[in-house]
């Protein structure tokens, strides 16, 4: 009996010391029938035996058996994180066992939001990263418990005006809410003590938004930003309409050339030619001159502006000046 249960061990042993030499001799140095990559799946709590079947229905691996078996070897191989994968067929099992379970590459992308860009934007931005971002995903209501500034705003109001124009690194696993967050967080830090100080000039911290957005899209330099804002403020003060070109592009999306008499009349509550005071949201996504600018305007007996085709602003206190200027900027 004894040397039954002994010559079962020595079988035993010998049959798994043939297996750690046959999977390395026969599976690890498997020929690369393929170079091109190919996109594996690995869903939560997958093991290794699921794991074994998506690598050969992908043609990553040519035995899925073989896999399973490696498996009972190499705890990598029991250990897959979820995620999708670039793999090549014909890729050794040891190679595959460690990619899984490190979980998939992540790659990090650089996307630059200028001053003054609009959803709109960032949207073509983004869509150029192969990011697929719908309407509703521009929602303020989506981040009212993260950033409290946003739940005065009604819930299908979009992030317009509230993301902070600058330079960012973001996962691309993790567009759009990645890059949106951290353009929050960047408005949030450099808002800070808006909402007291918004009391000096406009009602609310959204009110100074609106009006930097359209100071932003209206200047051609930051120098310029306080005096324009100070027009604006100078115009609704006195009962006059604010006449940007600016927030009625935002509605026909037309930039450049003099507005028609169609636009002009356009029933739209963002065209500040036939509507009093501020439009009903930001047009844009300001930048910090032109924040600091609509919060603290310049206090000037300005009421017109215009820049000439080299970008150069012209300020007037009638009508009349403004009359000059433009003939001056333009030859009429």
């Amino acid at each position: 009996m004894r040397f039954i249960f002994f010559a079962f061990g020595s079988t035993l042993m010998a049959a798994t010391l043939a297996t750690m030499f046959f999977i390395p001799s026969a599976f690890l140095r498997m020929p690369l029938p393929d170079t091109s990559t190919v996109q594996v799946e690995i869903p939560l709590d997958a093991d290794a035996e699921q794991v074994a079947t998506l690598l050969k229905d992908a043609g990553i691996i040519r035995n899925a058996d073989a896999y399973r078996l490696y498996a009972l070897l190499d705890s990598a191989a029991r250990r897959p994180k979820p995620g999708t994968y670039d793999l090549k067929p014909g890729m050794n099992y040891r190679r595959l066992a460690r990619m899984l379970s490190l979980g998939p590459a992540r790659e990090e992308v650089t996307i630059r939001v200028f001053e003054g860009w609009r959803i709109r934007d960032i949207q073509k931005a983004l869509e150029r990263l192969g990011i697929e971002v719908a309407p509703s995903d521009f929602y303020v209501e989506r981040f009212f418990e993260e950033y409290p500034f946003l739940a005065v705003l009604p819930p299908t109001s979009t992030l317009e005006g509230y993301l902070f124009p600058d330079t960012y690194r973001v996962f691309k696993d993790q567009l759009p809410d990645a890059l949106f967050r951290k353009q929050l967080d960047e408005f949030q830090l450099k808002t800070s003590g808006f909402e007291e100080a918004a009391a000096t000039s406009l009602r609310t911290l959204h009110e100074v938004v609106i009006l930097a957005s359209i100071v932003e899209r209206e200047s051609g330099s930051d120098r310029d930003d306080p005096i324009i804002a100070g027009i604006f403020m100078n115009r609704m003060k006195r009962g006059m309409k604010l006449q940007s070109d600016a927030t009625l592009n935002y509605v026909t999306s037309v930039e450049g050339g003099r507005m028609t008499y169609t636009d002009l009349a356009n029933p739209s509550p963002y065209n500040s030619y036939k509507y009093d005071g501020l439009p009903p949201g930001p047009i844009s996504n300001p930048g910090k001159a032109a924040l600091d600018a609509a919060l603290h305007p310049a206090e000037t007996d300005y009421f017109f502006f215009l820049a000439d085709r080299a970008g150069r602003t012209y300020f007037a206190r009638t009508g009349a000046e403004h009359a000059i200027n433009r003939a001056r900027a333009f030859g009429e």
